[in-house]
């Protein structure tokens, strides 16, 4: 098997010296090999001394950081955000998971009535991350049918997940990329294809921003939703909502939280969302995440999405084709084109042992059941990493 060869990309990879001064902005490249960004992402070295910001406000102002510090934080890192999804200024809210947000795209849906008129069908992927599914799990009992489209567990066969979205559809959660394969699914074309048929999509972006561009209008999702655990190496507790404005008077959730309030501090017994996205934002949001998460937006954002793409492309072919080369067989898309930023691995019955053989010599990756070991190079990682790691696990 060979890789199939892709299109140059539109921008320039980093290079050695950018790379080597990337690395030293991110400490943990220098304690171990760690390629795992796709499940946590490095920690950017700003962060602790973000988080001593916000220690120190807490500290010195108390309560009054609210209004003068951290809720105008909250909208500005939702701007961070803003401009690595290609999003109209406040259209992204930040609030704690996307397992919530995801909760709260699912109130906008009048099920009940949708049901009645015999809009009752929410198609997803057989390999679409599992707490969507979970979720979905509580509507069943409302008359909801899900209908899962097979894959081949780690290519999507696009008509054929099209060709599920009828009349009936109520709603389509799909991956922008596909959490154990790293498949890049044509998210554009399924959005369309609901958008045609009348039903609402929410696109989870969660494996794809941070290390390729995305751009929200020109996906035309209704929801766009993720996180900052990954390629955003922002840390834990920060996810994020894209809402199409266009649809946001059709699309308003139920579920809802004070601070979500045009005047939160007028503690108003009637409810009034604030303008924009913002009417999303719930309850009280995470404040120290938000001081970590920032520190990896920014950097993301200095690097640019496009250079990190086509650095990405250069340490993902190496994987594929060095691991093709000693026998291994590779889980992800040998299509650049079509595969993200990290690559699985699989070695038979010994790939779990093999993973914990490889973190135990200080290369970081991970396992997942019914896929491999992933291995997830950002823009800070080297070729001569990927060389070792399959040294490693081809020994």
């Amino acid at each position: 098997m060979s890789v199939v060869e892709s299109p140059a990309p539109t921008a320039a990879a980093l290079t050695d010296a950018e790379v080597a001064a990337w690395r030293r902005r991110f400490p943990t490249t220098a304690r171990c090999t760690y390629l795992i960004n796709n499940s946590l992402g490095a920690m950017p070295a700003t962060v602790p001394h973000s988080l001593a910001v916000f220690a120190r406000l807490w500290e010195t102002k108390g309560v009054e950081a609210w209004h003068d510090d951290w809720l105008p934080e909250v909208r500005a890192v939702a701007e961070l955000l803003e401009g690595l999804l290609g999003a109209p200024a406040g259209s992204v809210v930040v609030h704690q998971n996307v397992a919530t947000l995801a909760s709260m795209v699912l109130s906008t849906l009048d099920v009940d009535r949708a049901r009645d008129r015999g809009r009752d069908t929410v198609v997803m992927l057989d390999s679409e991350w599992p707490s969507h599914g979970y979720l979905l799990e509580g509507y069943r009992s409302r008359g909801v049918r899900v209908e899962i489209v097979p894959t081949d567990g780690v290519h999507v066969d696009t008509g054929r997940l099209l060709a599920a979205i009828d009349e009936r559809t109520l709603f389509v959660p799909v991956s922008h990329v596909l959490f154990r394969s790293s498949f890049i699914n044509d998210v554009a074309a399924v959005c369309a294809r609901a958008r045609e048929v009348g039903a609402v999509t929410m696109v989870d972006g969660y494996h794809a921003v941070g290390h390729m561009p995305v751009d929200v209008t020109a996906i035309g999702c209704d929801f766009y939703v993720g996180g900052s655990v990954k390629w955003l190496c922002g840390g834990p507790g920060v996810g994020y909502l894209f809402t199409c404005p266009e649809r946001r008077d059709d699309l308003a959730p139920r579920e809802v939280g004070w601070l979500g309030h045009a005047r939160p501090f007028g503690f108003e017994p009637q409810w009034e969302p604030a303008e924009g996205a913002m009417g999303w934002l719930g309850g009280t949001p995470a404040m120290p995440a938000l001081y970590s998460a920032r520190e990896g937006y920014k950097a993301i954002t200095e690097v640019s999405p496009a250079r990190v793409r086509a650095t990405s492309r250069r340490l993902t072919a190496r994987l594929v084709s060095g691991a093709l080369e000693r026998g291994i067989e590779v889980r992800s898309p040998v299509d650049g084109d079509r595969r993200a930023g990290s690559v699985t691995l699989f070695l038979g019955d010994d790939t779990e042992a093999a993973s914990r053989r490889l973190i135990d010599a200080g290369i970081i990756v991970d396992y997942r059941p019914r896929a491999g070991i992933r291995v997830g190079a950002h823009f800070f990682n080297t070729l001569d990493e990927c060389d070792a790691l399959l040294d490693a696990v081809s020994f």
